[in-house]
């Protein structure tokens, strides 16, 4: 008889991502502008106070409408990490939690760049399984 070995986090994250638990919802004609809903969503979430800020940060720099991050106003991790005062390795902390939740992904790139936080376009996103609770609010 084989022994079932324990699952490492990296299982645990596997299933989770199977779920699509964070798949991005779509938003309707009828509502409320993207920026609005995304950050009442991220200031309800009981996400740590570092990563609120750097979602708010970010946010920030998109169309109120749309959610919409225009190539020139990309803020990348430096500037992330100068407009909240954390450090960058605690901005990166803070944008793993916001994509591994669903509420920011990365623009697909061209094959062979890489895909550090000092060069990534990042999308922003309200996972579907949230959206419409905040819309209701």
């Amino acid at each position: 008889m084989i022994a079932s070995s324990r699952p490492s986090p990296a299982d645990v994250a596997a299933r989770i991502a199977d779920r699509n638990l964070a798949a991005p919802g779509a938003l309707g004609p009828d509502d409320l502008p993207f920026r609005l809903l995304y950050e009442r969503g991220i200031l309800r979430s009981g996400m740590h106070r570092h990563t609120r800020l750097v979602a708010l940060a970010l946010a920030s720099h998109a169309d109120y409408v749309t959610g919409t991050i225009a190539d020139r106003d990309q803020p990348f991790l430096i500037r992330l990490a100068d407009e909240t005062r954390l450090l960058r390795p605690q901005v990166v902390v803070a944008l793993n939690t916001l994509l591994q939740r669903g509420w920011v992904k990365r623009a697909v790139r061209a094959p062979g760049l890489r895909l550090d936080y000092e060069t990534s376009v990042l999308i922003l996103t309200i996972p579907g399984l949230l959206l419409d609770g905040l819309r209701e609010a």
